[in-house]
């Protein structure tokens, strides 16, 4: 028998060979000859720093190591997950909502939905109830027609599909053709901790941040139509789609807005027909299954692990004042939300308030919808857009501007704390130290909440923050450029 060393020996060699094919600038080297940026002595120092051998030797084989790693990772996964008995986690919350409402039976009643959870899982108990909007039972109807494994199979397929997806669109969006970048920009992506996690549990984020990647392709080709479908149809997740309706009736494409209202609306009432429901009657439901969804200690702000949103962050400094608690909470998001409304009205006055859309504003959208009501370590995938941000910032500065220490400065912090969103700090750290208290019980130390399990929330705060900063100095540059020229 070949031991796993020597395949995995194979790998490495082959994954530094396909890297070695792919790590060139292209036509970057030539535009990159008269960078003010590049000249600047700080960048000079570094770039002699990391054409030493060694450090030269180090990078690389560091980015081999962890590319290898992850393929690794994901061939594992896919193995695990294909056994008997595969873990099914999310998955099966919808599976069981497939199964009712093939039956013409609500999932929206929370002892109907126990019921049939127990007899199809044999988990029983007091478990979350199914808290999703009607508009999503016609995209996971499929499932019913299936064994739960056979279904969970076709679901890992779908899964596998929507990350080539959101691959394929980052690239589309990257602003730049060379090997190295477009190399860069795949890992980076792949590498978030919510593209992994969605995959591992069944969730359905890694749908809606591709709908949302899609969607802002295609609006900003002027297709409103398949843009609005595809808005629409994100909408059966809502607190990471929501927030994009109203970005769009702001930059007037009214076009796209219509398309999605029509989208969602059908798909609901198709919903509830299929469930056998009257709209009182699940709003009743949902209303009773939200109320015990909220005492689940999986969604609890005050020691759930898996939340990133900022509404943990008043809770967990201020246990004992829920008052001020919330109030901190709601006055982040309040701040986050100014300087959003900020970034847009000096965009719009640049722009003679045109009805085109812009990656900055995407990527901001994305991070408050993480960021300002309830979110899971699986929508960090919404985070793809980031990282293209970040990137085609850094070639707009090399291209364009002079080097700014200060700019730099935020540029990296948000670099970092987008590291905090992969599997080695979010996956890996939180849930290896998670394992030595009892979570659900509430046992975390009070130091331990405010710091190491709350690092998510304080990441997508400082992403939110430093592509806020970023954004808006964008702005003012293209400003004083666009003065200098009329001059």
């Amino acid at each position: 028998m070949i031991s796993f060393g020597f395949w995995n020996l194979i790998i490495v060699i082959l994954v530094a060979v396909v890297l070695q094919n792919n790590w060139r600038l292209d036509e970057e080297k030539a535009a990159w000859k008269n960078s003010l940026f590049l000249k600047s002595s700080v960048m000079q120092r570094l770039i002699q720093f990391f054409r030493q051998p060694i450090v030269n030797f180090l990078l690389q084989a560091g980015v081999v190591l962890v590319v290898t790693r992850f393929l690794c990772y994901t061939g594992w996964l896919l193995y695990f997950l294909n056994q008997p008995n595969s873990p099914l986690w999310d998955f099966q919350w919808y599976y069981v909502a497939s199964k009712l409402a093939h039956q013409h039976v609500s999932p929206f009643n929370v002892e109907i939905f126990n019921q049939t959870f127990c007899s199809i899982t044999t988990v029983c108990g007091s478990l979350p109830p199914f808290v999703y909007p009607p508009n999503i039972i016609p995209l996971i109807w499929f499932l019913g027609y299936f064994s739960m494994n056979t279904a969970f199979k076709i679901s890992i397929l779908m899964h596998i599909l929507a990350i080539g997806l959101a691959l394929w669109g980052a690239n589309i969006l990257l602003e730049s053709k060379s090997r190295v970048f477009r190399s860069i920009c795949t890992i980076s992506v792949a590498l978030i901790y919510g593209v992994v996690r969605d995959l591992q549990v069944g969730n359905v984020a890694i749908f809606i941040a591709v709908l949302i990647l899609w969607m802002f392709i295609l609006a900003r080709k002027n297709q409103d139509i398949p843009a609005g479908i595809c808005l629409g149809v994100a909408l059966f997740k809502p607190t990471l789609a929501a927030l994009f309706v109203l970005y769009f009736l702001l930059k007037r494409r009214f076009s796209l807005v219509f398309v999605s209202a029509i989208a969602v609306t059908c798909l609901a009432f198709l919903g509830l027909a299929l469930t056998g429901n009257s709209l009182t009657q699940f709003v009743s439901d949902a209303f009773r299954g939200f109320s015990l969804w909220q005492n689940d200690p999986a969604v609890s702000p005050h020691i759930s692990i898996s939340r990133l949103d900022l509404m943990v962050v008043g809770p967990r400094l201020l246990p004992n004042n829920p008052f001020f608690a919330k109030l901190l909470s709601n006055l982040i998001v309040l701040i986050l939300l100014g300087l959003a409304g900020w970034y847009w009205y000096l965009q719009q006055s640049l722009t003679d308030w045109s009805k085109k859309i812009y990656l900055a504003e995407m990527v901001i959208v994305s991070c408050l919808s993480i960021g300002i009501t309830y979110s899971q370590e699986t929508s960090s995938v919404m985070l793809i857009s980031a990282v293209v941000f970040l990137l085609n910032d850094l070639l707009y500065q090399i291209r364009n501007c002079k080097f700014s220490r200060r700019r730099m400065s935020v540029w990296i912090a948000g670099v970092c704390c987008l590291a905090v969103q992969t599997a080695v700090i979010h996956g890996w750290l939180i849930h290896s130290l998670a394992n030595r208290w009892n979570v659900k019980a509430g046992e975390l130390p009070y130091i331990m909440k405010i710091t190491i399990f709350a690092l998510p929330s304080y990441a997508v705060l400082g992403i939110t923050l430093s592509i806020l900063v970023l954004a808006i100095s964008s702005v003012r540059q293209k400003q004083v450029m666009k003065y200098e020229s009329l001059n």
